[in-house]
C-alpha cells in the first residue's frame, strides 16, 4: 500500500504558477533554449508573488523544459541517441545513488550520458558556490564507476537578484529551503517592518569568479582524465527584465557557453560510443 500512495502521489499534477509560459507547457512538447529563458525569466520577475507550492512546481516544470531543450538538441546532433530520459532517473554510482536529470541508460554500456541540471534563481552569491560543489561531486560519483560515461553540468544563474526589502528576503529563504539548502531558515531571513527601496544587486562579479573556477572543472577529453573533471559545463546567464541570454558571459572559447557545451558532449559521445 505503502508503494501505491508512492506512486499515485508521483503522478499528482504540479500546482498551477499562474505563469503562463510555464503551466502550458507540458513535459512531452519540444523546448527550445530561447523558450526556457523566456520562462525562467518571468518566473524570476514574478517569483515574490508565488507561494512555496507554485514556487516548487515552477522549479519542477522549468527543469523539465531545460532539460528537453538539451535533449532535443543532442538528439538532433546524435542520431543514434535512442535511450535519452528527460527528469530524473536514479543512477547508483561509486558513492551513492544519485538522480540524473537528463540520461541515457544504453542495454549494452550501462550509463553513456548523464546531466545534472543546477538552476540559481534567487540567492545567487551564496547559491551558486553550492551548486558548484554539486556538480563536481555528480561527476565524481558517475565517474568512477563509469569511467567512459560523458558527464555535463549546467548552472542557470541571472544576472541580477532582488534584494532589500522582507519580501525579497523571505522568498530568498522559501527558494533555498525548496532546493535543499541545508542553511536556510525563513526566520534568519525576515527583515524588519520597515522596508527600504527593492533593489536590484548585480550578480555578474560572482558569475564571473564562478566562470573562471568552472572552466578548469570541465574539459575531460577521455576516460583516463581525473573523475573529478566533466566532458562538458554549461553556464546559462540571462537578464531577467530582457528575457535574453547575456551576450559576454560566459566569453566565447570558455567552453561554457551554451553551444560550445553542446559541441563538447557530442564529441565525447561521438569518441566513446557507436551503434
Amino acid at each position: 500500500m505503502a508503494r501505491a500512495r508512492r506512486s499515485q502521489s508521483r503522478k499528482k499534477p504540479l500546482t498551477p504558477t499562474g505563469i503562463l509560459r510555464i503551466d502550458s507547457w507540458q513535459p512531452e512538447q519540444p523546448c527550445t533554449i530561447g523558450e526556457y529563458v523566456s520562462a525562467v525569466s518571468e518566473y524570476v520577475r514574478r517569483s515574490r508573488q508565488l507561494l512555496a507550492g507554485p514556487k516548487k512546481s515552477g522549479q519542477i516544470r522549468l527543469s523539465q523544459m531545460l532539460g528537453r531543450a538539451l535533449a532535443d538538441e543532442l538528439q538532433q546532433r546524435l542520431p543514434q541517441l535512442k535511450h535519452i530520459a528527460v527528469g530524473e532517473t536514479k543512477v547508483s554510482g561509486a558513492l551513492r545513488s544519485v538522480n540524473a536529470d537528463v540520461s541515457e541508460i544504453h542495454p549494452i554500456d550501462g550509463l553513456r550520458l548523464a546531466i545534472e541540471l543546477k538552476p540559481v534563481n534567487l540567492a545567487v552569491g551564496r547559491a551558486v558556490w553550492n551548486r558548484f560543489g554539486d556538480i563536481r561531486t555528480f561527476a565524481v560519483n558517475l565517474h568512477l564507476k563509469f569511467p567512459f560515461c560523458v558527464i555535463g553540468g549546467v548552472l542557470v544563474i541571472p544576472t541580477y537578484e532582488e534584494v532589500g526589502t522582507k519580501a525579497a528576503a523571505e522568498a530568498e529563504a522559501a527558494e533555498a529551503a525548496v532546493e535543499g539548502d541545508a542553511e536556510s531558515d525563513p526566520q534568519r531571513a525576515i527583515l524588519p517592518e520597515t522596508e527600504p527601496a527593492l533593489r536590484h544587486k548585480d550578480t555578474r562579479p560572482v558569475i564571473n569568479r564562478a566562470v573562471a573556477r568552472l572552466v578548469r572543472a570541465g574539459g575531460r577529453k577521455t576516460e583516463a582524465d581525473a573523475a573529478h573533471l566533466l566532458e562538458g559545463i554549461a553556464v546559462i546567464v540571462y537578464d531577467p527584465d530582457t528575457s535574453s541570454l547575456d551576450l559576454g558571459i560566459p566569453p566565447v572559447g570558455s567552453g561554457l557557453r551554451w553551444n560550445e557545451f553542446i559541441d563538447a558532449l557530442v564529441a565525447s559521445y561521438e569518441a566513446r560510443f557507436e551503434d
